[in-house]
């Protein structure tokens, strides 16, 4: 039998916390791993983001070739349309379906950004962001179904209802991790792929739901109910990887990795209230817009109203709108109690807010949005962008280089850098301009920000909370594995590397190396010239029904307000 692979990937694991874990004896399988295996940090892409990494995953090529950025993109001539990023939009061909031309067989359960779907030699359950009930959740067709009647439902995941308490959102996830393990066994004990990848997006969303509690951190409590929930969490998802692992033959080579690492934060940038003060982006003079400015000026910004407003405010507030009926209020908001003062909450700082629609595009130069956690600035380029005002050639540069200079000064800034610096690639022309990674880690952009929800430039985080870190983690594990390498590798190693172990040419394109001295294998290097053009993908529009469905999704799970 030749060689096999079983990738197991834990959403933003982190040895961080994975090492003084193992150490202690809390997590002995993952401590076998690492003592018996080749491993380390893993660098993620820039953004250290989910769809963009596992995009890199899926082709072995960064941002600049396969064009996936964040959990969305801009469109619409007021800049405000938000389209979620998913599997259509990833240029080129994914690894599984690179196996499935070489007659190769696949099982990738819950990867994301496989949505929808795509047919390959084997079986895949899509995983996020993707809609409920989709009919291209899965290939085959027939394989939920089948699952189902075993009691398996894998189509559900972080992004469900697990519960409005903490206690019923832990044992949300706690369920998702058996059912995924438990059905993975089974699938795989049905048969043995040549490439099996699951995906366990559960530790990503116990660090940031759970970390506020863990010791050292404000909200920490000695005995307190969730000081080890994220703990707790990973020893189940040891659970679920020892029972997978039991399942696959003794041929098989083993990698856990994480596609980025985790950590608190502390601070939150508004980098668009920084592009205005600096006289970058230019705000409209008529009267909604001065007045949504003075309040901001007041410190009556949707953020401060969400975090400093009393109750008795909100009920006062509550009580105005009833007498005044306003506006379609019964549709928009909760009925009852504090459930209701929250919905006018909601529904009042959506209307305070400035937001795009209040910019003046005919006089602004560049803008920020994003989700993720450095700064995306984009430019606002005549012939590129709906009411572009900046010439592409030298004005282009004079103005890319003067808000550099400019952001080099503020000293919540680390480094700047242009998206040619980065990133390479045809895809390159919908890369943001300038990329702003800030001073301290501890420092969080992760907000789609087409709303200036703070009058704010940076300020401490009302309530702790965690997000991504680039430094993730990986290792190997089995036979022809060097036992004991502790080495760091690059996120994009990893794709070309499953090809090689696999004894299968790396196409020229892809931009990791092979990690060969992970191995005592002596298989051959093989290439096969191939320009990342020919392996472009049809994008697909999507219905206006998938388009919600996606965004409630990315909503639930934190990334769209």
């Amino acid at each position: 039998m030749g060689t096999k692979i079983l990738m197991i990937a834990l959403d933003g694991a982190t040895l961080d916390l994975l090492s003084p874990w193992m150490a202690a004896g809390e997590l002995p399988l993952l401590a076998r791993l690492f003592a018996e295996g080749a491993g380390g940090t893993l660098l993620s892409t820039v953004p250290w983001a989910t769809p963009t990494a596992f995009a890199s995953l899926a082709t072995g090529t960064n941002p600049g070739k396969h064009g996936v950025y964040d959990f969305g993109k801009l469109i619409g001539d007021d800049y405000t349309a938000f389209v979620p990023t998913n599997g259509r939009h990833i240029n080129g061909r994914s690894l599984w379906k690179i196996l499935s031309e070489a007659g190769l067989s696949s099982l990738v359960i819950n990867m994301p950004m496989t949505y929808p779907a795509e047919a390959i030699n084997g079986r895949l359950i899509a995983g996020i962001p993707y809609p409920s009930g989709s009919p291209q959740l899965c290939h085959p067709p027939e394989l939920l179904s089948d699952l189902a009647r075993q009691g398996w439902a894998l189509e559900r995941n972080a992004s469900d209802d697990l519960g409005g308490s903490y206690a019923d959102y832990y044992q949300g996830l706690v369920d998702l991790v058996k059912t995924r393990g438990e059905a993975m066994a089974w699938m795989l004990q049905q048969d043995q792929p040549d490439f099996t990848a699951v995906h366990f997006l559960e530790p990503d969303q116990a660090q940031h739901r759970f970390w506020q509690f863990m010791a050292g951190e404000p909200r920490h409590q000695p005995n307190g109910p969730h000081t080890d929930a994220i703990l707790r969490l990973y020893k189940v998802v040891e659970a679920a990887m020892t029972q997978i692992i039991a399942a696959v033959d003794e041929e098989t080579i083993l990698c856990v990795m994480s596609d980025h690492g985790f950590g608190p934060t502390r601070h939150q940038v508004w980098l668009n209230n920084w592009l205005h003060q600096n006289g970058f982006l230019t705000l409209k003079s008529g009267t909604a817009v001065r007045l949504k400015q003075l309040l901001y000026r007041l410190g009556l910004s949707p953020a401060a109203l969400r975090e400093a407003a009393p109750e008795r405010l909100k009920l006062a507030i509550l009580q105005f709108f009833e007498r005044q009926k306003g506006r379609a209020l019964a549709s928009e908001v909760e009925t009852e109690g504090a459930a209701q003062r929250k919905g006018i909450m909601d529904w009042l700082t959506e209307r305070l807010a400035i937001d795009f629609h209040d910019l003046d595009w005919a006089k602004t130069r560049a803008f920020s949005t994003g989700t993720t956690a450095v700064g995306y600035v984009w430019l606002n380029v005549a012939g590129r962008d709906p009411q572009g005002i900046v010439q592409p050639g030298k004005a282009y540069e004079q103005i890319r280089q003067q808000l550099a200079e400019a952001l080099r000064q503020w000293e919540a800034v680390g480094q700047v850098q242009f998206c040619e610096d980065i990133w390479q690639g045809a895809q390159l022309q919908d890369a943001p301009d300038i990329i702003v990674r800030w001073a301290q880690p501890t420092t969080d952009a992760r907000y789609f920000q087409t709303r200036f929800s703070s009058h704010h430039l940076i300020k401490p985080v009302p309530n702790d909370y965690a997000s991504h870190r680039p430094e993730g983690m990986f290792v190997w594990h089995g036979s022809g594995v060097r036992s004991g390498l502790k080495i760091d590798a690059d996120l994009l190693d990893l794709t070309p590397t499953f090809l090689w172990l696999l004894k299968q040419p790396i196409p020229s394109y892809m931009d990791g190396r092979i990690l060969t001295e992970c191995f005592t294998l002596d298989h051959s290097v093989q290439t096969i010239e191939m320009d990342v053009e020919t392996a472009v993908s049809t994008t697909k529009p999507m219905t206006s029904a998938e388009e919600e469905a996606l965004k409630n999704s990315l909503r639930a799970l934190g990334y769209l307000e």
